[in-house]
């Protein structure tokens, strides 16, 4: 099987919820035997990922599908190195495959190692009386882990911070997990302060307080705080992740596969984090069921995964449904995204990602002002 054309389409897809919509890059990938892969990864630099795309075309076209750590391996080697790009490519490859191999994702990563995975949401923005109302929300869906966005960076100060905190906490209780998440946009003093102040919430983790470089932030944090730190962006990568645990620098660790460059990358850091006994949990970037039904594949097979709740939200958040089987979403990327029901996502179970494209709607989905790039017969 060879590689023969790839297609780089620019999409938004809107928020019906409110707030902006997700840009995100839907790839295809054609085969000489007929089989095509699909794949976006969430909201991304979308110029960005296409030019990483288009450097690629001496690697992709004429390729083996089948090849995929060898091609990842081209792809991270390369000057245009892109941790994005690189991941929606390795998306659509892994569902060539199990077209291929007529199974799904999955079963050729190891197994079903659980049947459905749970839910963790994020509050981002919003009052302290609009940030509970939303917790209560998610929770009455059966959600049971919660994080709340905190720091400059999300506009708000300690002070707001912790009456945010304080707000949820008291309209969920203490059943539910709760962290915070910095984004890396704290001092260590501020960052301190503000986690000695919530300690008092019990929080199961505070998320990345220190700029991505500050691994020595983070182990000096962990030595002084009762409440588990967390590595995100210090820990996407398989070095950074390496560094926090050199460093003894974090009790967990986030991941965004499309960030870490796709499902093959992702293994690794996976194997690595197990074998430092960190917990894990997984974002995402808000991305189709394209993006959501690869995360599901890498995690269900991955039985240190499965102990974890992910924050996996992209159908749920756009199309703002967390049961999305009721009614049918109708306008996804994918005709049949994801199904998330009572807290929990499931991989699905066709070959492949075990999407089907909803090839209608990707026209009135274009980003306005960018054109799709195509390479190859």
């Amino acid at each position: 099987m060879k590689i023969t054309k790839v297609e780089a389409i620019p999409c938004t897809i809107p928020r019906k919820g409110g707030g902006m919509g997700s840009n995100v890059v839907l790839i295809k990938i054609h085969t000489d035997e007929g089989i095509i892969g699909a794949a976006d990864g969430g909201t991304c630099g979308q110029d960005n990922v296409m030019l990483a795309i288009k450097q690629w075309e001496p690697i992709l076209i004429g390729a083996n599908p089948m090849d995929i750590g060898l091609i990842v391996n081209h792809m991270l080697r390369s000057f245009t190195h892109n941790g994005a790009a690189m991941g929606i490519v390795d998306f659509a490859l892994h569902d060539i495959v199990g077209k291929a191999l007529n199974m799904p994702v999955y079963q050729y990563l190891g197994g079903k190692a659980c049947e459905k995975l749970g839910i963790g949401m994020m509050i981002s923005h919003g009052t302290p009386l609009e940030r509970a109302k939303i917790a209560e929300r998610v929770v009455d869906a059966g959600v049971t882990n919660i994080v709340c966005k905190v720091g400059p960076g999300w506009g708000t100060t300690v002070f707001d911070d912790i009456a945010n905190i304080k707000a949820i906490r008291d309209a969920v209780g203490y059943d539910i997990l709760l962290g915070v998440d910095a984004n890396g946009g704290l001092d260590y003093s501020t960052a301190l302060d503000l986690a000695l102040r919530l300690e008092e919430f019990k929080l199961y983790k505070v998320e990345q307080p220190v700029p991505t470089w500050d691994y020595d932030g983070l182990r000096r944090l962990r030595n002084k705080l009762h409440t588990p730190v967390w590595a995100h962006e210090s820990a996407i990568e398989i070095p950074g992740l390496l560094e926090c645990i050199k460093k003894d620098a974090t009790d967990g660790a986030c991941i965004k596969v499309v960030w870490t460059g796709g499902i093959y990358q992702s293994r690794k850091w996976a194997a690595i984090a197990e074998a430092a006994n960190l917990a894990i949990t997984c974002g995402s970037m808000v991305g189709s069921g394209y993006e959501a039904a690869a995360q599901a594949h890498f995690l269900a097979a991955d039985p240190w995964m499965t102990k974890f709740a992910h924050a996996n939200l992209g159908p749920p958040l756009l199309h703002n449904q967390w049961d999305t089987t009721n009614p049918p979403i109708t306008d996804d990327l994918s005709k049949n995204p994801p199904v998330f029901k009572d807290g929990y996502f499931y991989p699905p179970d066709g070959p492949g990602l075990g999407l089907e494209l909803n090839d209608e709607i990707i026209p009135k989905l274009i980003t306005q002002g960018k054109a799709p790039i195509s390479y190859g017969n």
